[in-house]
């Protein structure tokens, strides 16, 4: 008893002066750091590593969409399922934690403020209140460090296509020790990636130049007009980090359970149209992006220094044609004056004589020439006829002249529009060659020598039938490199393709589709094709008779 009690008075006293040590002493509280999302990272890291690479974003003047809230989207939308042809309302007035139940891909988000002219409207009104919002995701795949960075608009008004809703990302890629390697950048179907040293940078931060539209995203201004591209970039507008607003995502976040389409869903046909609303991050065309992050970027086409520089030259390529002509025209004219004050300019001699008749069809073939340039080279029209496309009546599907490229008609209401990098004007070339023929002609001092150019001049006037007809004789081994980047091709398409290359000079197919349809295609050269032979022929001819007659010009 005796012991218990001196053990006791003991134990009291050293607590009581163990208390009276620490209540001079504030008191800490030892809490372990979180890692919400069970991914290694700390979710202190995650936030550092976020802000860390936050992107500067490039815009074209005239955009009308910036990365937004999805909570935007949600709100001015009523959520359908699609059941083939039937829809039906579910939810009129949808949440961001209520969409989370959907899983299914059937179930679309209809932003209900109508086309695009009225969300256009009523996005920049609200815009200023928003505020821009980009989305980002830390996560580790393969032994890497990936930071993703999402972006939501509104709506994309794009060329090849038009929908609600658009889904668009890049994201950085570091190594076990947190260093920069790589950036991969999305695109339409596919994208592009460069090592870090190739990024351009500000203190830091990717620098990102945002199509106009499309949304799709560049690692310089002047890409946009080379490989499967067609889009316009520029720097007229740009957001900081600090502009925007980071929100960490993270497996919790409710709406990333979504597996249905953010936008309308108007035909069953919309989705090979590209007019359906795109599916969210985690889902359908951006799953493989999101659980798969290291693969899906080493997939995408590498581009570096020299594309860049093949880029430039393609996206100033009019100006350095003009400066070359330019040029060109000035030492052909300096020729002319020179040869004038010498006396040896003899067009007028050359005029009347029997060599005369040579230098007309060489002229008469020149202006056939130019006439081509504005004529259809190579034209495909078809009448589509299934329950899932439809054409009125007779359509061109694609077109390819002098003034505008190559164009596809996509089927929507904007019909025909570039496509790729090949919308480019290709009569600025061959307009230039128009002008420095007329100039030859103008500064003639020997027929022979202008017969020799007319000829080489009438091989050349077969170049851009030569160039297609290649191009359409390949067209069925971009299947491969296409199904790689759109998915699955229909085994009819790919029969289509098949036909034009076996017969790229004209041909007609006609099948019908099971129960979807019937489709009927004719294809061949257009009249500015055989324009373009008619002018080398011509020119051929005239080359010969400058070669053999006499025109009393000394040779």
């Amino acid at each position: 008893m005796g012991k218990n009690l001196v053990r006791f008075v003991f134990t009291a006293f050293f607590v009581s002066v163990l208390l009276q040590l620490l209540a001079g002493f504030p008191l800490y509280i030892v809490k372990a750091q979180s890692d919400s999302d069970s991914d290694g990272i700390l979710d202190s890291e995650e936030k550092s590593l976020a802000f860390m690479y936050a992107p500067y974003l490039h815009f074209v003047g005239g955009e009308k969409f910036y990365p937004t809230s999805v909570l935007y989207h949600v709100e001015n939308s009523a959520l359908y399922f699609r059941d083939g042809d039937v829809t039906r309302l579910i939810d009129a007035s949808p949440t961001v934690k209520s969409v989370s139940s959907y899983k299914s891909d059937n179930y679309y988000l209809k932003n209900t403020l109508g086309v695009y002219e009225e969300i256009a409207k009523d996005y920049q009104e609200k815009r200023k209140t928003i505020g821009d919002i980009v989305y980002a995701r830390v996560t580790k795949s393969g032994g890497y460090f990936v930071i993703q960075y999402w972006f939501f608009y509104a709506f994309n008004p794009g060329k090849l296509n038009q929908h609600q809703g658009d889904w668009e990302m890049i994201q950085v890629v570091l190594d076990s020790d947190e260093k920069p390697l790589y950036a991969f950048y999305s695109q339409h179907f596919a994208g592009e990636k460069a090592i870090w040293d190739d990024v351009g940078k500000v203190n830091g931060h990717p620098e990102v130049y945002v199509a106009l539209g499309s949304h799709a995203n560049y690692f310089r201004p002047y890409q946009g007009k080379l490989g499967m591209e067609n889009d316009v970039v520029g720097g007229s507008v740009t957001l900081k980090p600090g502009d925007y607003r980071i929100v960490l995502l993270s497996d919790s976040s409710p709406w990333l359970e979504f597996g249905g389409r953010w936008g309308d869903w108007a035909e069953q046909a919309d989705i090979a149209l590209g007019a359906v609303g795109p599916t969210g991050p985690g889902h359908g065309e951006n799953a493989d992006k999101w659980y798969n992050p290291i693969s899906w970027g080493n997939k995408l086409f590498s581009v570096d220094q020299t594309w860049f520089s093949l880029s430039w030259i393609v996206y100033n390529s009019t100006y350095i044609i003009l400066a070359i002509v330019v040029a060109l025209s000035i030492i052909k004219t300096g020729r002319i004056v020179k040869r004038k004050r010498d006396g040896k300019l003899n067009i007028g001699k050359v005029l009347r004589s029997k060599a005369g008749i040579g230098v007309v069809l060489g002229i008469a073939g020149v202006a056939i020439y130019l006439l081509a340039m504005f004529m259809p080279w190579y034209v495909v029209k078809g009448d589509v006829q299934t329950s899932a496309l439809k054409t009125i009546g007779e359509v061109d599907l694609a077109l390819i002249d002098g003034v505008d490229g190559v164009r596809i008609n996509t089927l929507q209401s904007n019909g025909l529009t570039g496509l790729f990098g090949l919308g480019i004007s290709f009569s600025i070339i061959l307009l230039s060659s128009v002008i420095l023929s007329f100039l030859d002609i103008i500064g003639i001092e020997k027929p022979r020598s202008l017969g020799r150019k007319y000829i080489r001049s009438g091989i050349a006037s077969l170049i851009p039938v030569v160039i297609i007809l290649i191009f359409i004789a390949q067209l069925s081994t971009l299947v491969t490199p296409l199904a790689a980047m759109v998915g699955d091709i229909p085994p009819q398409a790919t029969k289509m393709l098949d036909l034009i290359s076996s017969s790229p000079i004209s041909g007609s197919y006609r099948d019908t589709l099971d129960s979807y349809g019937t489709v009927y295609l004719s294809w061949g050269l257009g009249i500015g094709s055989y324009l373009f032979v008619v002018a080398a022929i011509t020119r051929f001819i005239a080359g010969i008779i400058l070669g053999i007659s006499t025109s009393g010009v000394e040779e």
